[in-house]
């Protein structure tokens, strides 16, 4: 994720002036404007790799798309968030916070965030049956 690679194969994300290639569920219906401003910790995606993960992950078969983000600053992380209770320290939960967020000095970090932001949005269907290549 910090280093933008492709999150099934591990070579370079599809990248061109417009941005860099995200394969997302389709949460089109949750918010004007969506995916702009999401937080995301799936890393970006090749062309290659869109095809083969469309095909065998359960959770995209139920609505994918592509998602070309023209901004996508690390924005924070998603970790498990502990107290002190007395004198000692307890997990509270999974959580995801902000850098810059007084709390995120009691999350410890399992996956770093990206915030999508200038997206323009591909049908898988048009990305595949194209064979665009990036």
């Amino acid at each position: 994720m910090g280093r933008l690679l492709c999150q099934v194969c591990a070579g370079p994300a599809d990248r061109t002036e417009d941005g860099v290639l995200w394969l997302l569920k389709d949460h089109r219906d949750d918010w004007v404007g969506w995916p702009n401003r999401m937080a995301v910790s799936e890393p970006p995606i090749c062309v290659p790799c869109v095809r083969l993960s469309v095909r065998v992950c359960p959770a995209l078969r139920r609505g994918a798309v592509v998602v070309r983000a023209g901004s996508y600053p690390i924005a924070g992380v998603i970790g498990m968030e502990y107290r002190c209770e007395g004198d000692r320290t307890v997990a509270v939960g999974r959580t995801m916070v902000e850098y810059g967020d007084p709390m995120a000095r009691w999350v410890l970090a399992e996956h770093l965030l990206r915030r999508l932001g200038n997206c323009a949005l591909i049908e898988v269907d048009t990305l595949v049956t194209l064979g665009v290549e990036g």
